[in-house]
């Protein structure tokens, strides 16, 4: 039932850490303190009534991204006549052991790369707003920048793959 329902929930990737902890190979089964909190965490979310909008391809969208030591997150959501965003839908993963050795910058700018592979169909060939929470990234991923020379080939790679869609990036505190 998560599974199905997860793209609904905010940092879902975040909440169930501890419980995909206990999957791990070669690591014993034991339900601890954390484990018992992301189990009534995600009870609770399921519980809650998260409002979500149906996609109009006439309202501005706004893609905002983060990430946490264990996971990536991303909301799309519509910029409404009122001024209020309202969210079109929710998208998390979890981090791979390698991935959790990345720089927060790496793990932030992966953020932002999984949230436009997820959302590719609503965002490519429209102008959307692209919302972080790291402001190294306004510089790097700007469409009127060129990339640092000195940045790293992931955060290359990625910025070649962005230049693909138009967007405009813009620093959310957070």
């Amino acid at each position: 039932m998560v599974s199905y329902y997860g793209k609904f929930l905010p940092d879902l990737a975040t909440v169930l850490s501890p419980l995909y902890s206990l999957l791990q190979k070669n690591k014993g089964w034991s339900w601890e303190e954390p484990q018992e909190t992301a189990f009534r965490s995600i009870k609770e979310l399921l519980k809650s009534s998260r409002v979500l909008v149906h996609f109009d391809p006439n309202l501005p969208l706004v893609l905002s991204c983060d990430a946490s030591p264990y996971g990536v997150g991303t909301v799309s959501a519509h910029k409404m006549p009122y001024g209020e965003e309202r969210p079109v839908g929710f998208a998390s993963r979890s981090l791979t052991l390698t991935e959790r050795k990345y720089s927060q910058l790496d793990k932030e700018a992966l953020a932002i790369v999984f949230g436009v592979k997820k959302y590719h169909q609503f965002l490519y060939g429209r102008h959307f707003t692209l919302k972080t929470d790291h402001k190294p990234l306004i510089y790097i991923f700007s469409e009127k920048k060129a990339t640092p020379v000195l940045a790293s080939g992931c955060i290359q790679r990625w910025a070649l793959a962005l230049g693909a869609y138009s967007y405009t990036i813009q620093y959310r505190e957070g």
